[in-house]
């Protein structure tokens, strides 16, 4: 199975830091401790470094090598990595370190396509989709967003309706959606200018569920696991929240064909769901 991240950027002590690398060791990694200069040298391993930064994370990327951020690191660093495109972040006490995730979910039969425009949102989007195993393609061209709905499977459409041109699209996503249905997740700045009009356009006869860009992250990262709506309840026990949570229905158990946005009260995640916990939790860091 695919390992989720190629490196480990890490702050962490030691003594943590041994325990991390036991923890990839003892689960079958290969693990190699580098620096900036050397890790070329080291093949086919998950390289580890103790002194990172945003230029080494956007090296590593280039060279298609997904790293994560292991340890306590600032506000304003966080900022730099996300800018560099880092996706994962473990933070948890080292007492933890059996939930840091190592490889994706196992795989489910559900695609999703992803055009944001934003390359960085895109990729994070995707990385989010992809540990839970979800098959993911993101589409900045619009040309070949129509073609990738037309020729392929897609159960959900992730769209940012302020980056794309909706003139151009609706008419086009109107008629392929009464074709070969699928549901959309919509994100929009409900703040800006000629939301009205957005709306009268038709962009939410094509995403069932609009989002709040400030609000995206938290809400989406917190409708996982995809679960029929009225089970749901059945999975979860002990400490209580309210949250903003997509709910879905099921075709056969297996086919979403619909959804909607609802305030509900949500428990704390026992052992049904924790993988799904923990790889969600590698993502956290998105919604401060």
């Amino acid at each position: 199975m695919d390992s989720l991240f190629g490196a480990v950027l890490t702050q962490l002590p030691e003594r943590e830091k041994e325990l991390m690398i036991a923890w990839l060791q003892v689960n079958g990694s290969v693990v190699k401790e580098c620096t900036s200069k050397n890790w070329k040298d080291f093949p086919d391993c998950v390289r580890v470094f103790s002194k990172p930064s945003p230029d080494l994370a956007k090296e590593l990327l280039d060279w298609s090598i997904e790293p994560i951020l292991c340890g306590q690191f600032s506000k304003e660093e966080k900022k730099e990595y996300k800018s560099a495109g880092v996706s994962f972040l473990w933070d948890k006490p080292f007492q933890k370190i059996h939930t840091l995730p190592l490889h994706p979910e196992p795989e489910k039969k559900l695609t999703w396509i992803v055009c944001t425009k934003d390359q960085i949102l895109d990729q994070n989007i995707s990385r989010v989709l992809k540990s839970l195993g979800y098959s993911v393609f993101t589409e900045s061209n619009p040309e070949f967003l129509l073609k990738r709905l037309l020729v392929g499977p897609c159960h959900f459409l992730v769209l940012d309706w302020d980056k794309i041109d909706t003139k151009l699209l609706i008419p086009n996503l109107e008629k392929i959606k009464r074709e070969k249905p699928f549901l959309s997740i919509g994100i929009k700045d409900f703040n800006r200018e000629n939301l009205f009009r957005d709306l009268k356009m038709g962009i939410s006869g094509i995403s069932e569920v609009l989002i709040d860009g400030k609000d995206f992250w938290k809400v989406f990262l917190d409708s996982f696991p995809l679960t029929e709506e009225q089970v749901t309840e059945k999975h979860w026990k002990e400490s209580v929240k309210s949250v903003s949570k997509l709910t879905f229905t099921f075709q056969e158990k297996r086919i979403p064909v619909s959804m909607k946005l609802n305030e509900v009260t949500t428990l704390s995640a026992d052992q049904t769901f924790q993988s799904t916990k923990d790889h969600i939790d590698l993502f956290r860091w998105f919604v401060s």
